[in-house]
């Protein structure tokens, strides 16, 4: 009789765990495991302890170069958090929230990493509260993205999660962790809501072992500023929004001409543009020369009211769009000083200097520098069109690899030969190129 009830007992337990499997939707589980590792790839490769094993994974799997790494990744993160946000808003249109009984765990999680680090909070804070208050999703999830909202507003957190450094109006602080409300108690709400460590402790944990917290009031904190990282006090905000337009519609037509990009975000650029078929062929370069000539328009209007827009006006990695959109248009020998001079006092990268400079020698029909230029010829055989891509003369390209080096370049002239054209680098003289420019 006892074995007859633990085969009816077990019976019962899986055809259980069948139904409750049978709930989840797998497709959207798969959707959302990959949402959730595009939104951390790149906070992995922020982490001081990442890897250089883990960062070359990450730089091929979405292409990146050493200088995305190092100057674009605030960027790409934010471009990619966008693109996030847009797909769990569809997401929660058509499902409501995505939760535990819909796609399992730890998917379940997913969409509030998105919406929590998106600037939708308010928007989707009843969502996540309703969702919480189903089990969907633990409790302490919905507490961390409450203690962001307060501290957004320059109100008083409840449980302790958020931090930030604060301000003074002339230097940075060490970390704090943001004001809490009824902080005596604070411990034994962080225990009901499901967190493992003390706020103590979990302060150590976000800023090291050696860090003390401390209990801050509220207007103590004001005094500082408003809690963003606050080194962009100073800056130009509205012109950084910009000019992180500017880049965007430089780059949008660009990206659509790479060889590699993915089948979603060409669906993603094309639905955004509004582009046609037609767009999509001999009328998308027409498309991309129109917009520089806005973006042209556009930057050289700051350019007369600012100067060169560097780091210390605008951050980073938008001090680099005006950079590129003079280095995709015919002006290239009238900014070239002011690119210089940013260059010279640290604004931007010296190596887009450099990039610049080279592109004016070709441009001269003279040997460049660095060897960042690649020159396409093309030819018509049998009706075929053929194409031959190279490095343009250098002009010391015994010494370039030193050059390249100490101006910032991660490559060396064969390997950056290799990533842009796919051939072996060979080095021509100035008269063989002119002389296959003739053939064009």
């Amino acid at each position: 009789m006892r074995y007859l009830f633990l085969v009816i007992f077990f019976s019962v337990l899986m055809n259980a765990q069948k139904n409750q499997d049978k709930k989840i939707n797998v497709k959207l589980k798969n959707e959302l495991a990959t949402i959730q590792k595009d939104d951390q790839v790149y906070r992995e490769l922020m982490q001081p302890d990442a890897s250089q094993g883990q960062k070359e994974k990450v730089m091929k799997e979405k292409n990146l170069t050493k200088e995305d790494i190092t100057d674009r990744l605030w960027s790409l993160m934010d471009e990619q958090d966008k693109v996030n946000l847009e797909k769990v808003e569809k997401i929660i249109a058509e499902y409501g929230y995505p939760g535990k009984s819909l796609v399992g765990e730890p998917e379940n999680e997913t969409a509030w990493f998105v919406i929590q680090h998106s600037p939708k909070i308010n928007q989707y804070m009843p969502v996540i509260k309703t969702a919480a208050d189903h089990k969907e999703i633990p409790f302490r999830l919905y507490a961390m993205m409450l203690d962001r909202q307060l501290m957004n507003d320059q109100k008083e957190q409840i449980y302790g999660t958020q931090g930030f450094s604060a301000y003074d109006g002339e230097k940075e602080s060490e970390p704090i962790i943001w004001p809490i409300k009824d902080v005596e108690n604070v411990n034994k709400r962080r225990k009901e809501a499901g967190f493992d460590n003390t706020v103590e402790n979990y302060a150590k944990r976000l800023y090291g072992k050696n860090f003390v917290f401390k209990k801050y009031t509220l207007d103590e904190v004001l005094k500082f500023g408003t809690g963003q990282k606050t080194e962009e006090k100073s800056l130009n905000i509205e012109l950084k929004k910009e000019l992180a337009q500017i880049y965007n519609d430089d780059q949008i037509y660009r990206e659509l001409m790479q060889p590699n990009i993915k089948p979603e975000r060409k669906a993603e650029i094309i639905k955004e543009k509004n582009l046609s078929k037609e767009d999509m062929g001999a009328g998308l370069i027409k498309l991309m020369n129109d917009q520089d000539q806005k973006n042209l328009a556009k930057v050289e209007k700051i350019i007369e009211k600012y100067g060169y827009p560097g780091k210390s006006m605008v951050g980073e990695p938008e001090n680099n769009a005006v950079w590129y959109v003079i280095q995709h248009s015919p002006k290239i020998e009238k900014y070239l000083p002011l690119v210089k001079k940013a260059s010279d006092e640290k604004e931007i990268p010296y190596r887009l200097y450099a990039m610049m400079l080279d592109r004016k020698l070709m441009y001269e029909n003279k040997e460049q520098i660095y060897g960042t230029q690649i020159r396409s010829i093309f030819t018509t055989k049998d009706g075929k069109t053929e194409t031959l891509s190279f490095v343009w003369p250098i002009k010391d390209p015994d010494q370039v690899n030193e050059l390249r080096k100490n101006s910032g370049f991660g490559k060396t002239i064969e390997d950056y030969a290799k990533d842009m054209t796919g051939i072996e680098y060979k080095k021509y003289t100035l008269k063989e190129a002119l002389e296959l420019q003739k053939k064009k």
